[in-house]
């Protein structure tokens, strides 16, 4: 029987339990009451020892499945390039592969780099934005952060928080650490004397922290997509959104990302070669965005990249302007020629 789309038995819930959070820098347990003890979330990085203790990396590693994606922010276009993600961590015999995109210098997203100790080892991985600066500066880069005069972008990309794994490798690996990931405190102070806590903090860990834990036989390997594949998340509320805007942020909000699919499956189709309308500035109760044409490729008519090309034999008598939508969904349907100045909806059924 299937529920929402999928099937009874697709679905697993693990429950994470907290932990104690602290009032102070001395350590000392908050309290929720006179005799309870605070508690608050540990962070992402518990879904490795969830899936371990559990037992459920194990049971689906045995049940044949090869390969776990992890996505894990409010990013729309995770589903863009997964297929594409799997296919280079296959080629490439990875172990874990992180998904990334070109970053701006100081842009607050986590970067991809290597790390190169002093004896020689070296650890690919995601660094935490706050993280990334004091680093540089402390292991001799000067300039710290700063874009390439050639591309305008950072030399270390962006991690966006989606992962694609070898489930087996997964699972050995998890074997040997029980899926214990490197804990940190990161609380927020009252004041610049550092010396008291705006509100009770916790140890907690980072999904993107398992890569440390990877063994020097396996591969950690990172794929970059351009923008327009890549990340734009809705996280905030549109007031928030707006005030990021006016200062040149992006402001990951439901407008923006929602133009972000649009544009997503527009550029698809002019790479192939189709004429589609370009998208114009715009404005929302203050949230700026690029508003071109409403296009929405069904997964059922191209899940990926690659199959999309011979759903598009004529690629060039394709034209959609500026102002138009346009939906296809259904396995069958391929596009001769197309010439659109509206909204247009196609939906066949199987067969």
């Amino acid at each position: 029987m299937a529920r929402m789309g999928l099937w009874v038995g697709q679905v697993t819930l693990l429950k994470q339990e907290k932990v104690a959070a602290l009032a102070d820098s001395e350590a000392r347990l908050a309290l929720k009451g006179e005799y309870e003890v605070a508690t608050k979330p540990h962070g992402h990085g518990d879904i490795h020892f969830l899936l371990h203790s559990t037992g459920t990396a194990q049971r689906w590693a045995a049940e044949g499945r090869r390969w776990l994606y992890f996505f894990q922010d409010t990013n729309t276009l995770y589903f863009a390039h997964h297929l594409a993600t799997l296919g280079v961590t296959a080629a490439r015999g990875a172990a874990v592969n992180m998904v990334s995109v070109p970053r701006k210098a100081k842009e607050a997203i986590g970067a991809v780099c290597k790390l190169t100790h002093a004896d020689g080892r070296s650890v690919v991985c995601n660094v935490e934005y706050n993280q990334l600066e004091p680093l540089l500066l402390a292991s001799g880069h000067a300039a710290g952060d700063v874009n390439d005069a050639s591309s305008g972008f950072s030399p270390y990309p962006g991690s966006i928080n989606g992962l694609m794994f070898d489930l087996v490798q997964y699972a050995a690996t998890l074997a040997a650490t029980g899926g214990r990931i490197d804990e940190f405190i990161n609380p927020k102070f009252s004041d610049v004397s550092r010396s008291a806590f705006k509100s009770p903090t916790r140890l907690e860990c980072m999904m993107q922290d398992y890569v440390k834990t990877v063994p020097p036989e396996q591969t950690v390997a990172w794929t970059r997509y351009p923008l327009e594949f890549g990340y734009h998340p809705c996280k905030n509320d549109i007031l928030s959104a707006a005030r990021l805007s006016a200062q040149g942020i992006p402001p990951g909000c439901a407008s923006t990302s929602e133009m972000a699919v649009y544009h997503m499956h527009a550029t698809q189709l002019r790479l192939f070669g189709a004429e589609v309308g370009p998208p114009q500035p715009a404005s929302y109760r203050g949230v700026a965005v690029e508003r071109g044409p409403a296009v929405v490729l069904d997964a059922s008519f191209a899940p990926c990249f690659s199959l999309l090309e011979p759903k598009l034999p004529s690629p060039q008598r394709v034209r959609v302007s500026a102002r138009s939508a346009l939906v296809v969904s259904g396995r069958d349907v391929v596009i001769e020629a197309l010439e659109l100045d509206g909204a247009l909806e196609v939906t066949v059924e199987e067969g």
